[in-house]
Formats: C-alpha cells, sequence, structure tokens
C-alpha cells in the first residue's frame, strides 16, 4: 500500500487520511475502511489527484455524503475522493431568471437554504435529500415532481483522465433517478437556472416537504434513501408493500414499517445483512408480482454485483 507520504511527494496537495472507516462517511453507517481518503483543495489538485491514482493503479471512486451507496463489510482497497472542500458559488442575476454556478461537492440542503434566503426558486421541492449537489446531478435526483435536470443548464465535468469538459444538461442522458455520466466522471461546477419568487412562499414549501418526509420517511434511523428504482412508473415500495414486506428484519437491517422502499439500520446492521435483505425483497416481489426490482443504491467493494 502506497503511504501518504508518496501520494504528497507526487503533488497531490489535499487532505489524505489512510485505513477510514466508511461507515462514517455513509449515511447507512455500514462498511469496512477505505485504504485513501482524499480531499483535494481545488480543480488543479483534484485533476492531479485522479491522474496520480490511476498512475500508481489505484482504484477510486467520488464520493459526496455518501447517502446513497452500501460498502462491502471489508471495505474497499483503493480511493474515495471528497470534493467537498472544493467551493464555489457565483450568480448571475437577470430579470426573469437567476444562473447559479455552483461545485459539485455543495451540500443540496444547505444550498436550498441558500437560495431560499435569496428568494431563487426551483429546488425547494427536493428540500431534505441528503446529498450533495454533484451527487444529486449523476443520479437526477428528485422529488415531489421534479428533478435536479428540470434546472440544470450544464456541467463541468472531469474524466478519468483528468481532463475538464463542458457538458449540457441535454448530453446528460437523464431518466428517472438516472443519468449518462459515468461512475469515474466527477460534476465539477454545475450552472443552474433559477426563477425568481417570494422568500416566504418558497420557505412555506420547504416546510412542507420537511414535514411530508417526516411522515412517510424513517428519518430516524440510519438508511440510504429509496433501494430500489419504479418499474414503469409505478414507485417500488407499491410492489414491496404488496408482498407484505414491511418490517421484515435479517440481522440488524429492516424494511421501514413506515416506507417500503427503505432499508433501515436498526443499530447493529452489516452490508452483509442490508445485501441478503435486498435480495430476498426482489425475490419475494418477484414471486408475488412478476416484478424485477432494480436497485437505486450503489455498492462499493462488491466486486461480484
Amino acid at each position: 500500500m502506497v503511504n501518504e507520504k508518496v501520494l504528497k511527494e507526487m503533488g497531490l496537495r489535499g487532505a489524505i487520511l489512510t485505513d477510514v472507516p466508511m461507515r462514517r462517511y455513509t449515511t447507512m453507517k455500514v462498511g469496512g475502511c477505505a485504504s485513501y481518503l482524499i480531499y483535494p483543495v481545488d480543480i488543479e489538485d483534484l485533476a492531479k489527484t485522479v491522474l496520480v491514482l490511476k498512475d500508481l493503479e489505484i482504484p477510486y471512486r467520488f464520493l459526496g455524503n455518501g447517502s446513497n451507496i452500501i460498502v462491502h463489510d471489508n471495505g474497499y482497497k483503493g480511493a474515495i475522493v471528497r470534493i467537498t472542500r472544493i467551493r464555489q458559488l457565483k450568480y448571475e442575476r437577470g430579470d426573469d431568471y437567476t444562473t447559479v454556478e455552483v461545485s459539485g461537492g455543495f451540500p443540496l440542503r444547505r444550498l436550498i437554504r441558500i437560495f431560499a434566503d435569496k428568494s431563487l426558486s426551483g429546488l425547494e421541492r427536493m428540500y431534505y435529500i441528503p446529498g450533495t449537489l454533484g451527487g444529486a446531478v449523476k443520479m437526477n435526483a428528485g422529488s415531489f415532481g421534479t428533478s435536479i435536470s428540470k434546472v440544470l443548464v450544464g456541467a463541468l465535468m472531469l474524466n478519468g483522465s483528468g481532463k475538464t469538459f463542458w457538458l449540457e444538461a441535454e448530453d446528460m442522458g437523464f431518466g428517472y433517478r438516472s443519468s449518462s455520466l459515468k461512475k469515474d466522471e466527477c460534476v465539477v461546477i454545475a450552472r443552474l437556472r433559477l426563477t425568481h419568487r417570494s422568500k416566504d412562499e418558497i420557505k412555506k414549501n420547504m416546510a412542507y416537504v420537511y414535514n411530508e418526509r417526516l411522515s412517510r420517511h424513517p428519518m430516524e434511523l440510519p438508511s440510504s434513501g429509496s433501494v430500489f428504482k419504479a418499474v414503469e412508473g409505478r414507485p417500488a415500495w407499491h410492489y414491496i408493500e404488496e408482498a407484505n414486506l414491511k418490517g421484515l428484519k435479517l440481522g440488524g437491517a429492516m424494511v421501514s414499517e413506515k416506507h417500503g422502499n427503505f432499508i433501515v439500520n436498526t443499530g447493529s446492521a452489516t452490508a452483509s445483512d442490508i445485501v441478503m435483505l435486498i435480495e430476498r425483497i426482489k425475490k419475494v416481489v418477484f414471486e408475488v408480482s412478476g416484478v424485477t426490482l432494480e436497485e437505486e443504491v450503489e455498492f462499493l467493494g462488491f466486486e461480484d454485483r
């Protein structure tokens, strides 16, 4: 294993941590250690990080707030690269709308609160989605009838060769909770187009969304959000609840009794518990309805999936 000193000597300027327990960096609170956790300080350092890891043949993965990922109990033999310390927030105000350029590592919840204070509308129905802006773009995150693709103009991307390039929103292949962006591509800067609206109206919508989430979702327990994608426009929880799977428990992992498409960590769950529960859900749903559910969450360190 290459040590931190060697990485620094090769030109990396950001913080480098080794043998980092990933349960601390994922909302599901499971997972073994990643070999490295790297925080680039700017875009140049990010590009250098990717090139160095590639030269050393160290696998890597970009990670935001870890809200949509399950890490193997044995961890990840590679580097986790987080761009949460690269911050940019620039406004260009027009008569009808304001264009904003935001760094991909910006926490979505905080960003929406900032926009509300500036009377900028477009993302408030996504309030309390627990990821970063970049992660939201890559999975076309959304809720309450909207999605990030509806306000996205385009993004500055970085690819696996350490090269930056501009990509228009219409070229990102957006679908329901999906895009054509690759795992080794990073959303460095996103450009959003937001409309002008009363601050009070925006915050009223945010309060409504938060209260709805609180009543519908198991926010009191660790989870990775929605586990499965919708099937032909029908939410996955319909199939799970029709199969009477709410409350099903394997080890410390349980299908939420509040929402069928959430798996929660009751306190002692392992990644293996969660994966076995996912497979059990898929098997039973197929037996009951003939539908094959597809995971929305991603897996890290599971080379066989």
